[in-house]
């Protein structure tokens, strides 16, 4: 008879990386194909390997190739992950029309969207929003997801985006800092400890370059993944960090944060609203999506009165 043990599954995440980048063969072009960063592609995959007990690939030179054993169960998983996905795109739920599966992003949904929330409530009482925080890929054909929100550049592979902002960050530290050190010129920026926000390690740099300085040296500062952690970091006075300006506002206001340097910089990526292809017009996405349309725009609105004052 057979055991639980023998059907423990290893994780998707790590499945669907390991499916990209064997089917490039190349953690870049994987990484892209998914929305994601290259480390966590090489993560995942990594993460995988140590699960199985055994290596996937091998580096040739620049690049890398399928081992043996890669070789045999990438042919194995492609299968398996068209049949699951095939699966469910047969599958209706009903009884499910009511309940919006929303995933977003840790630090927005933390900051930005939870107190909004009741509002959304107060307008739609029968559509009730299960609300988890994610940043991995979304696959609609096999996650239990309606609608994601994610940050990236606009290509997400089986999925419908819609822009819903772009991002505009800047620098930011708690007040106590500045007693450290002066920031009166944008070099002064290298007198002082950068907090590095490690799923976008290249941060500083797009900063630094808008501002037509070189690249600083972040090696041995310390690293966080998520923005609240950022925010709270700099906020306890361990550094300098790169917040979006949407995000930091309510720590300006509460006093925890000031932002010494004016200068801002908006990266190419911003938040994308996706779901699967032709399910935007189900009544629960539609609705959710007007709606964090119209908040947005109210809090640019908002924003926008209070600098013009």
């Amino acid at each position: 008879m057979s055991s639980d043990h023998e059907y423990r599954l290893p994780s998707l995440n790590g499945v669907r990386s390991f499916a990209a980048a064997g089917r490039h063969l190349n953690l870049t072009a994987a990484a892209a194909a998914l929305g994601v960063t290259q480390g966590a592609v090489s993560r995942a995959v990594q993460a995988l390997e140590v699960e199985l007990g055994t290596s996937l690939f091998r580096r040739v030179g620049r690049g890398i190739e399928l081992t043996p054993a890669g070789a045999a169960y990438h042919a194995r998983i492609t299968d398996a992950l068209a049949q699951i996905a095939a699966a469910t795109r047969t599958l209706r739920r009903p009884e499910r029309e009511g309940i919006l599966s929303f995933s977003v992003l840790p630090t927005f949904a933390l900051r930005w969207l939870v107190p909004r929330l009741p509002r959304f409530h107060e307008r739609h009482p029968d559509i009730q929003v299960d609300l988890s925080a994610s940043e991995d890929v979304i696959d609609f054909g096999i996650d239990p997801i309606d609608l994601a929100l994610r940050n990236g550049t606009g290509g997400w592979p089986g999925a419908e985006a819609t822009l819903l902002m772009n991002e505009t960050v800047g620098v930011f530290c708690s007040p106590d800092l500045l007693r450290r050190g002066p920031i009166a010129a944008p070099a002064d920026l290298r007198g002082h400890r950068l907090l590095v926000h490690t799923t976008r390690p290249t941060a500083w740099a797009d900063y630094f370059a808008s501002l037509g300085l070189g690249p600083p040296d972040i090696s041995g500062f310390p690293g966080f993944e998520h923005f609240f952690m950022l925010a709270e970091a700099a906020a306890a006075g361990m550094g300098l960090a790169l917040l979006p300006l949407f995000l930091a506002r309510a720590d300006i206001a509460a006093g925890r944060l000031i932002q010494p340097l004016g200068h801002t910089m908006q990266p190419a990526s911003a938040y994308y609203l996706l779901h699967a292809p032709g399910q935007g017009r189900l009544r629960k996405i539609r609705l959710f999506r007007q709606w964090l349309q119209t908040e947005v725009a109210e809090a640019e609105g908002s924003k926008d009165s209070s600098e013009n004052k």
